[in-house]
C-alpha cells in the first residue's frame, strides 16, 4: 500500500504546486452534509483496512513530535468528532477533530468539506504513511512536505480521494462537541507547552476579551512572486489600527476599495529591516530602490518594473487575511479571519473597536509563531458575543 500512495503522492503534486494554494479560498456548495454513507464503527471498518489494534489519544500522537516532521509508520489509529466546518469560508481545505486530550489538524486537500464531515461526526484515521509535522508550531497531519528549497511547510494536503479513503473512515453523526472555557492560566500554559499545548486544535470559549487597538496584515503587492522574508520588495506589512480596516479581513473588492481611497498611500514596502518608505505604496517600483544595494531585485518584477507599488497591488488584487488582536489580561489572542470569509468584510462591533464594550469569543484555538490565534467556525453574530 506505501508503493502507491507514494505514486499517487507524486501524481498530485504533477497537478497541483501546495506552496502556493495554502492560503485560503472561496468554498462554493450546498451547506447541507450529505448522509449517503454507511457509518464506520471500531468492530465495521471497510473490508480492506487495516484491523484497529489500540487507538492512540491525540494528545499521545502529538507527542511523538520532536521537532521536526515525523513520518507515522505502524498500525497506529486515532479517532475525534469533527468541529470544524467550512460553511463560512473561514476554514480552507482542513478538517480539525478532537478527543478527550485535545485536538488536531488533518489536511484534507478538498473544499466543501462540510458536505463530507458534519460537526460531531466520529472520524477514525489510519496514520500510517501520513506525516505529523507544525506551521509555525500548530500541530498537522497530512502527506509529506513537498521537497523543494521555498517550501516552507512541514506537511502538504492530502489531495486525492484514493488516499483519503484509505486513512479516513466516516463514523456515525453524534452531539457536536462543546466549547471548553478556557482563561488565561490554561491560554498561557499551552503557549509554554508549545506543539504539545492542550488547547490547539479544540474548540474553546474565551470570555472577557478586549480589543486591543491592533491588527496583522501581511500584504504581497505581486503574489505570484516570491515573497518571503527574503523577498522585502513583495511585502507590505499593516499592523496598526490607524491604516482603517475595521473589517475582520480584507475581501478583493474591499482590498482594492481601501487602496483607491488612499488609505494605505503611507504603508511601508518592506520586511524586518529593510524598508522602503514611508509612503512607499506610491512609489515607482525602480525609483523606489534607487541608489540602493537591493536595486537589482525589483527585476523581479518585469514588465510591471515602471508601474507604482500601487499599481501593481490594483493589478494582483486578492482577499487577504487579517489578525486583530484582543487582550485577554496581559495575553494577546489574534483572530484570524480568511478574505474569503463570508464575512471577511463585516465591521466590527464600534463599542469593541473603541474599547468601550468586551467580547466572549467562540473558535477553534491555534498557535502561530509562539502566539495564541483563534479560528472563526461561525460568523461573527454565533461565534462572538459583545456586551
Amino acid at each position: 500500500m506505501k508503493k502507491i500512495i507514494v505514486i499517487l503522492a507524486a501524481a498530485a503534486a504533477l497537478v497541483s504546486c501546495r506552496s502556493l494554494i495554502e492560503e485560503w479560498q472561496p468554498v462554493l456548495g450546498d451547506p447541507k452534509p450529505s448522509a449517503q454513507y454507511v457509518p464506520y464503527t471500531d468492530s465495521n471498518l471497510p473490508p480492506n483496512s487495516p484491523a484497529i489494534g489500540s487507538y492512540k489519544t491525540i494528545k499521545e500522537l502529538k507527542t511523538l513530535y520532536k521537532g521536526t516532521p515525523l513520518s507515522v509508520s505502524g498500525n497506529v489509529w486515532i479517532k475525534g468528532k469533527v468541529i470544524s466546518s467550512d460553511v463560512t469560508g473561514n476554514i480552507y481545505r482542513e478538517v480539525y477533530i478532537q478527543d478527550e486530550t485535545g485536538g488536531i489538524d488533518l489536511k484534507l486537500g478538498k473544499s466543501s468539506l462540510y458536505s463530507e464531515y458534519a460537526l460531531g461526526q466520529t472520524l477514525y484515521v489510519y496514520c500510517d504513511d501520513l506525516t505529523l509535522g507544525a506551521y509555525n508550531g500548530m500541530p498537522q497531519l497530512g502527506l509529506a512536505a513537498d521537497e523543494t528549497s521555498s517550501n516552507e511547510y512541514e506537511t502538504s494536503y492530502i489531495d486525492l480521494q484514493t488516499i483519503i479513503d484509505q486513512h479516513v473512515f466516516k463514523g456515525e453523526v453524534g452531539t457536536p462537541i462543546a466549547p471548553e472555557v478556557v482563561d488565561e492560566a490554561k491560554v498561557k500554559a499551552a503557549i509554554s507547552a508549545g506543539f504539545t499545548g492542550e488547547l490547539w486544535g479544540k474548540l474553546v470559549t474565551i470570555k472577557g476579551l478586549k480589543y486591543g487597538n491592533q491588527i496583522f496584515a501581511l500584504v504581497y503587492p505581486n503574489p505570484n512572486l516570491p515573497h518571503k522574508s527574503a523577498n522585502p520588495e513583495n511585502r507590505v506589512f499593516l499592523s496598526e489600527s490607524t491604516w482603517g480596516i475595521k473589517t475582520w479581513s480584507l475581501s478583493k473588492a474591499k482590498y482594492i476599495e481601501m487602496l483607491d481611497s488612499g488609505a494605505l498611500d503611507q504603508a511601508e514596502v518592506g520586511s524586518g529591516a529593510t524598508r522602503y518608505g514611508p509612503g512607499s505604496v506610491c512609489f515607482v517600483v525602480r525609483k523606489a530602490l534607487t541608489g540602493t544595494a537591493q536595486e537589482s531585485r525589483i527585476e523581479a518584477f518585469g514588465m510591471d518594473a515602471d508601474l507604482t507599488y500601487k499599481e501593481v497591488m490594483k493589478k494582483y488584487a486578492t482577499a487577504n487575511y487579517v489578525s486583530h488582536y484582543f487582550k485577554l489580561g496581559s495575553t494577546d489572542i489574534q483572530v484570524r479571519t480568511s478574505g474569503y470569509a463570508k464575512f471577511a468584510d463585516q465591521v466590527l462591533d464600534a463599542g469593541l473597536l473603541s474599547g468601550g464594550k468586551s467580547a466572549d469569543i467562540t473558535g477553534i484555538m491555534t498557535i502561530y509563531s509562539g502566539a495564541a490565534q483563534f479560528t472563526l467556525v461561525d460568523a461573527p453574530e454565533t461565534s462572538v458575543k459583545v456586551y
